[in-house]
């Protein structure tokens, strides 16, 4: 007994048949060859082929591991396509090449594995063989591991685990093997090193040029030679490749260092404090003698000791002195008064220096209402051989040297006597000379200042009390002095330059745009590849026929090769034929019991020990039967819910890329999300940074590719049933086509030669869905970029439209203009901003523009103190590029002054007569021989001496006091320096000065009648002579001899050119650094315009105030306001500051001709062979010192261009302040006072506009997406969503066409298992033949078999024209005259149910009636088999058919299986198909069971509730009875 729903059920006692097996008349046979069917991809050459691309990938990986490790990267990135394609594209094609090919070998060992199951010696379980699947990967991989029941499955397992590590790490990781980096790469080579031993010891002997270049560091933070530091002089060393000694501050080079031996010079100052400890005012308390003096007394905690006195030096604002302390006498009571007018005395001081700084000293001064500090210091110069490093700043013109600081500390020494003369070094430092270049104008009241404290004050704006208070003022000295010492060893590079240099060896590195191999991307592909070798290995091994035989002749993918495999095997129909109306877990479950076996090409049904499963049970309607099974889709992927999923899933991805791409487009994705990268460190090594970007978006690609795989994949099996279903086709496009082993454009190819257009656009999308891989593993790259936002600020400043306003005090007197002496010296006040020298050093030292300044234009300032500076990102451990300061777009307006030169029409240049004087230097009565007598006999000095007195330039052709003219001089001065004499040799000299151009006896200041007024540039060129004076003549009220003059020993030569100044605005669209307000860029936005407020006031006067001094001593002096323009400003302090002193104005009553004042060298560079003021002084720079080359008037002209440009640029910028403007700007509506006399409203001026919007680019980090890229990704998603939209409505279609799943090996020959035609096609002939059958066709659907059995399943039908049953609708109801003997609810009418018969006899519709005798409820046909061979030949099945007997299933029971309610019908007997009796198949004898009905069954309430699953189990317990 067994158990049925929990009740007792007797066993069924089917009788037993004995059936004859049937041998075919075919000529295929395949008993003399072993079967040895491989799909392609397991076949040894191709999996081979895998094995080999894996071991490729893996030697690929390591190799480029490995050089990218020792070479520092692979490649240099020259920014071209290939080397995007090759480091971006290549290395994901091959993975998903990897990849794709792996996916295949996956599927054929998948679909294969049944038959491997099958073709076991003791063959296989239906659950393991016919109804074996194993859809996605994740299920191979689970049913490759084993289990109780199973051993492992290697095959199975290792090509799952090798497909699941492809796609989820080689492929998404390919995408970032190789990224972009700079690299240093370093090489050693010839170097040359600057020789200096023609120079020992080392002298020192300042210039003028020294002199400047250290006011420029000091003052204005200038680099004036990339080997002069702050700290160290070092000897010039350089790759023996260049031509030149690198010698000034800048230089390029194609290599980012230069590294090498070389030599180190510095000096250190070491100070201690002295403070004060004695005060002494007039009596002097140890001289009696001495009074009217105060003297002080310093001291320092190791007992030196050093005592100030002076009368006056100190008395008005303080002071500073830096000086010597050898020369300082040991006696207290022995006073010495320098040139200034102070003496010191010492005791117990062994330092070399002192500095004294102190404020305002008065006559009643006690130590609590001054204050005094001094510093004494020791003095060590030092020199030895170190490593030095040369760094060439990438995108700067900057270069640093840097040396190994510990080595060189440990390997210095101080400096020999036999390498450096110290003393003159010393001298040099604390010698008087400071003053004279750094002279200020004598209306400029400042403290006292001596020696090196001159400039050190000037640091601190000349502030005494700003000194003392600064805490680093002992550092800022020490710097100064290593300054000047450097500056003074440089002079000697200078000297030695052109001498043979020693050779030496050197190192060079440079940076490279490298690709690279990112390490921690290789480590885990190396990995996973040789993993995947070791997988793909034993799938190689664990796949041959001989360890895993399949038992296959051809390929059984095709529905053919099926049928051919069961056609021969009774057993293996009758389990199969009688299951075409049961659902698929009713198949499954019936098959998973029963042990099949591949034989000979034949899958047979083994192990039987009785023939009870023979049995026929009873006949159910199989058409009722499957209406009532719902209908599910082919795969769970094509469920329309997982459609609909995809398809959102595509829309979001398309969506997500185009709106990304809109938005990096427009602002960048710079987001924390986007750009954050993980720096991977193991062991400490570091394994570079890994941005998940690019990983993530790849998996992505990778998961929409797999999905759209396993579409394809399921469509591809089932396309040639839904041909079937379909009509009636030839076997090329439905029994014996399979689209399984075809992929990608090969499966396009052989749907679209059969108009299968959905496979071939689902196919094309697979196709496309790995492209979209490759495009979406490309589609990031990360790199500095900028965020752009809008800031709106308030303005502050605009271009000046009201003359500036300043105080002046006006005394009648013979000078000219010493009213306008107060402006112009205020615009020299603070020498550490002076315009002038930033001028000079800007052009001649290389530095910077100034704020807002850019190619000449000046741009009005804004203030970004209101703009945000909150960071906006994290970029991870690593950032790929260096972040700069955010950068500023604004409108504003711009001004720039510069030069419009040409020659004077009526000066001679060639002929001298007009501007050279011929003397005869024999005359001693008119000359003093202080110099040789053989020196020059003839000299040539500039100008004429009558009239002029050879100082004036006339510009006319007659000289004339009342015509056109100019100096030689900045003024009416004549020159008396500078020759060039060595070893008795007279050298060339030049001088040059700008001067103003004057007229009718006018004099500087007073030299314009209008603005813009003229002045002249001027280079001359000759061998000049020092030292000649003019005797006074007995007349003259002077005695002895003149000024010294200049000679020339021949006639000089001279360039001159008439230049007018023109100032002009323009408004701008500027981009300006927030961090120091350099311009970036800037595009003019209209035509520059001529300024009308430039030249509007020329020092006008306004309103006269009452004397400040009456009485006849005071010189009537008075106080005035004066109102001058930015331009005249400008111009008229330009061309005076050559000679400070001058600003007072000429005396024109006591007219004396003097000659220039070399004492003041603050604004000029005096040296031998060179006089000029700094403006030409920047003018030779340009050239390169060339001085022929400014001989050439064109040179001249653009020299002279580009260095009043800068001039005024400096000049705009001086000292700009938001609150109160400049020079040059304003604030907003800046206005004279009211009560000036002549107040002026302008009618002309625009309102100013208070608020201005800032275009703020902020620099951050970026995700750019490749163009391209996303291109190809956005129109692959879009032809994927419609190719996805295109699938869900078909597939609801194809669910209908395909009442099961067709996916296992049963699924497909259960469809076959009763179609007696299509079994014999198969038994006759070969499958080479069945392909080239072109006239034979079979369908899909329903049909009634020559037994009368109904059936869903594949049979052959005739030629056209006859119709087959699934040309209606299977599920549609048909109504016209419902019988009272057909099931109620059937509604099938006498016309609907007539049936037709084909040429063969097979009916083309089934009985409406149940008592049709059909199918049992195993589905087997009444037609029997005897184990015997009747001997009939082809066509003949070869049984003997038995006359029909009734099913032991009633009618009523049957009805009552399935219908609601019992319905009385009449029965209802088929009309007879024409010619049955010549065509049927004989009928076999059937023994009958009596087994009661009531054993088989359920009782009626549980099968009405459930009649599915009463079906079931009842399937199961007939098979159980075999």
């Amino acid at each position: 007994m067994r158990e049925y729903s929990g009740k007792p059920i007797e066993e069924a006692k089917l009788s037993r048949t004995t059936v004859k097996e049937y041998t075919p008349g075919s000529t295929e046979h395949h008993n003399t060859a072993a079967p040895s069917w491989l799909p392609y991809t397991l076949r040894w050459h191709i999996i081979s082929s895998i094995l080999g691309l894996t071991v490729v990938l893996e030697l690929l990986v390591v190799v480029f591991h490995v050089i990218s490790s020792r070479d520092s990267g692979l490649v240099d990135d020259d920014g071209s396509g290939g080397i995007v394609v090759a480091s971006k594209f290549v290395p994901t094609v091959l993975a998903v090449t990897h990849v794709l090919l792996i996916s295949i070998l996956l599927n054929d060992v998948k679909r294969t594995q049944a038959f491997a199951h099958l073709a076991s010696p003791q063959g296989a379980l239906g659950n393991r063989s016919l109804t074996w699947t194993a859809d996605a990967w994740w299920d191979a991989l689970f049913k490759g591991f084993p289990t109780r029941q199973r051993k492992t499955n290697w095959a199975l397992l290792c090509a799952a685990l090798a497909f699941m590590f492809g796609f989820l790490i080689v492929s998404p990781f390919s995408s970032s093997l190789f990224v972009t980096q700079d690299i240093i790469f370093t090489y050693e080579v010839p170097f040359r090193k600057l020789d200096l031993s023609s120079a020992l010891p080392l002298q020192a002997v300042p210039l003028g040029a020294t002199y400047f270049r250290t006011v420029g560091n000091i003052l204005q933070n200038v680099t004036t030679s990339a080997w002069i530091t702050e700290k160290y002089a070092i000897q010039p060393v350089w790759p023996a490749r260049l031509d030149s000694v690198p010698l000034g501050p800048q230089f390029s080079d194609s290599m980012q260092t230069w590294s090498a031996r070389t030599t180190v010079f510095n000096v250190e100052e070491n100070c201690e404090r002295m403070n004060l400890v004695g005060l002494y005012s007039q009596p002097y308390s140890n001289n009696r003698a001495i009074t009217n003096w105060t003297s002080v007394t310093l001291s320092t905690p190791s007992g030196c000791t050093l005592n100030v006195t002076t009368k006056d030096a100190f008395n008005s604002y303080g002071g500073s002195v830096w000086s010597s302390l050898f020369n300082i006498t040991t006696t207290p009571n022995s006073l010495s008064f320098d040139g200034d007018g102070l003496s010191y005395s010492k005791d117990n001081c062994a330092q070399d220096e002192f500095i004294v700084v102190t404020t305002k000293w008065s006559t009643n001064m006690t130590a609590s209402n001054f204050t005094i500090v001094g510093q004494a210091c020791d003095t060590r110069y030092y020199t030895g051989d170190t490593d030095v490093t040369v760094v060439f700043n990438e995108g700067s013109s900057v270069v640093r040297v840097n040396i190994d600081e510990p080595q060189y500390s440990h390997n210095r020494i101080q400096i020999p006597t036999g390498t450096a003369n110290l003393s003159t070094f010393q001298d040099a430092f604390v010698s008087q000379n400071w003053s004279v270049h750094l002279r200020q104008p004598s209306q400029n009241l400042s403290p006292f200042s001596s020696g090196p404290a001159t400039l050190l004050s000037a640091l601190y704006n000349f502030s005494p009390q700003q000194m003392i208070d600064n805490p680093s003022f002992v550092q800022n000295a020490g710097k100064l002095k290593q300054r000047f010492f450097g500056e003074l060893i440089r002079d000697k590079f200078d000297e030695t330059s052109l001498n043979n240099p020693t050779d030496t060896t050197g190192t060079t590195t440079e940076n490279r745009r490298r690709v690279v191999v990112v390490p921690a991307v290789a480590i885990v592909l190396e990995a996973i590849l040789g993993i995947q070798l070791v997988l793909l290995a034993v799938v190689f091994l664990k796949t041959r026929l001989s360890r895993r035989p399949l038992g296959l002749f051809t390929d059984p993918a095709p529905a053919m090769s099926i049928a051919k495999l069961i056609a021969q095997d009774p057993g293996t129909l009758r389990s199969l034929e009688g299951l075409h109306s049961s659902t698929l877990e009713e198949i499954r479950s019936v098959v998973a019991e029963q042990r099949y076996q591949l034989i000979g090409g034949q899958v047979r049904l083994i192990d039987l020990e009785d023939d009870s499963h023979l049995s026929t049970p009873p006949e159910i309607d199989a058409r009722q039967t499957m209406s009532t099974i719902p209908t599910r889709p082919q795969s769970f992927t094509f469920g329309l819910w997982l459609l609909i999923t995809l398809t959102l899933l595509l829309s979001v991805t398309l969506t997500a890329i185009a709106y990304l791409y809109w938005y990096s487009r427009m602002y960048g994705l710079y987001q924390t999300a986007f750009v954050y990268a993980f720096n991977i460190t193991i062991g400490g090594v570091d394994l570079s940074n890994i941005n998940p970007a690019s990983i993530l978006t790849t998996l992505l690609a990778v998961s929409i590719g797999l999905w759209w795989r396993s579409l394809e994949t399921t469509l591809r099996r089932i396309q040639p049933f839904l041909s079937l279903a379909k009509k009636p086709v030839t076997g090329d496009e439905g029994l014996s086509v399979s689209y399984i082993s075809s992929y990608l454009l090969r499966a396009v190819w052989k749907a679209s030669r059969r108009r299968h257009w959905v496979l071939a656009a689902v196919c094309t999308g697979a196709f496309l869905s790995e492209i979209f891989t490759i495009a979406m593993s490309s589609i990031w790259r990360r790199g500095p970029g900028s965020l752009p936002f809008q800031v709106d600020i308030q303005r502050q400043l605009e271009l000046r439209r009201v003359p500036r306003l300043s105080d002046a005090t006006l005394q009648f007197t013979s000078h000219a203009g010493n009213y306008k002496q107060t402006a112009l010296a205020s615009l020299f006040s603070n020498m550490r901003t002076s315009w002038i020298y930033g001028a000079a050093v800007q052009i001649s030292l290389n530095g910077s523009e100034p704020p807002w300044s850019s190619d000449g234009w000046s741009f009005v300032p804004y203030n970004f103190a209101t703009v945000p500076q909150t960071d906006v990102q994290n970029t991870g451990n690593v950032t790929m590029a260096p972040m700069t300061t955010m950068n500023v777009t604004v409108e504003t307006s711009g001004i720039r002054a510069r030069l419009e030169c040409s020659p004077y029409e009526h000066l001679n240049l060639v002929d001298s007569k007009n501007w050279l004087t011929e003397w005869d230097l024999t005359n001693t009565s008119q000359w003093n021989h202080t110099l040789s007598s053989n020196t020059l006999k003839r000299g040539f000095e500039l100008g004429l001496s009558d009239p002029g007195d050879n100082t004036l330039l006339f510009l006319d052709n007659n000289a004339s006091m009342t015509g056109n003219y100019t100096t030689f001089f900045v003024n009416n001065k004549r020159f008396q320096c500078c020759q060039n004499i060595t070893d008795g040799q007279i050298g060339s000299s030049s001088v040059g000065y700008w001067s103003p151009n004057l007229r009718n006896g006018s004099y500087y200041p007073d030299f314009a009648t209008s603005w813009p007024a003229n002045f002249t540039v001027k280079w001359i060129r000759g061998r000049p002579v020092e030292g000649y004076s003019e005797k006074y003549s007995s007349e003259s009220e002077h005695t002895g001899s003149g000024p010294h003059r200049l000679m020339f020993a021949e006639k000089p030569q001279m360039a001159a050119l008439n230049c007018m100044p023109i100032i002009e605005t323009a408004n701008a669209s500027v981009t300006v650094s927030t961090d120091d307000s350099h311009v970036i860029s800037f595009d003019l936005i209209d035509e520059p315009q001529s300024d009308p407020y430039a030249w509007s006031d020329d020092f006008k006067q306004h309103k006269s105030y009452e004397g400040l001094c009456e009485g006849p001593q005071c010189g009537n002096i008075y106080s005035i306001n004066i109102t001058t323009s930015h331009g005249i400003l400008f111009v008229t302090g330009l061309l005076g500051a050559a000679d400070l002193n001058d600003f007072v104005g000429t005396n024109i009553d006591t007219y004396d001709i003097q000659s220039e004042n070399i004492g003041d060298q603050t604004f000029n560079i005096r040296e031998p062979g060179l006089n000029v003021d700094l403006m030409t002084y920047s003018m030779l720079s340009l050239v390169n010192y060339d001085h022929d080359a400014l001989l050439d008037l064109n040179t001249l002209e653009r020299t002279a261009q580009q260095t009043f440009t800068a001039l005024f640029q400096n000049f705009a910028s001086n000292n700009v302040s938001f609150e109160t403007g400049g020079y040059v700007f304003q604030p907003l509506n800046e206005a004279l006072p009211a009560d000036l006399d002549t107040p002026r409203k302008r009618a002309d001026t625009p309102p100013a506009d208070h608020t201005v919007t800032l275009k703020v680019s902020r620099p951050v980090e970026l995700l750019q997406m490749s163009q391209p890229a996303a291109w190809v990704c956005m129109i692959i998603l879009a032809y994927l969503i419609v190719a996805s939209v295109i699938l869900a409505f078909a597939s609801r279609r194809y669910t209908k066409m395909l009442l099961r799943k067709v996916d296992s090996i049963a699924d497909v020959a259960v469809l076959m298992a009763g179609s007696e035609r299509l079994l014999n096609l198969a038994r006759e002939k070969s499958m080479k033949d069945l392909k080239k059958d072109h006239v034979t066709k079979a369908r899909l659907g329903w049909f009634t078999g020559a037994d009368g059995t109904r059936r869903w399943g594949i049979e052959i039908v005739g030629d056209g024209g006859q119709r087959f049953e699934t040309d209606i609708p299977p599920y549609k109801v048909y109504k016209s005259e419902t019988f009272s003997d057909v099931p109620g609810g059937l509604g099938i009418t006498m016309g609907d149910i007539a049936p037709e018969y084909n040429g063969d006899g097979v009916s083309q519709l089934p009985p409406a009636s149940p008592r049709d005798h059909g199918t049992d409820m195993y589905g087997y046909s009444q037609t029997h088999y005897d184990e015997h061979n009747s001997g009939h030949g082809s066509g003949d099945l070869g049984v003997e058919r038995m006359p029909l007997t009734p099913s032991p299933i009633s009618q009523g029971h049957g009805s009552q299986m399935y219908e609601p309610s019992q319905v009385s019908h009449e029965e209802y007997y088929p009309i007879s198909p024409p010619y049955l009796e010549e065509r049927r198949a004989p009928s076999v004898d059937i023994n009958v069971d009596n087994t009661p009905f009531s054993s088989y069954f359920t009782h009626e309430e549980e099968a009405a509730s459930n009649p599915v699953g009463s079906r079931r189990s009842l399937l199961r317990r007939f098979s159980r009875q075999r």
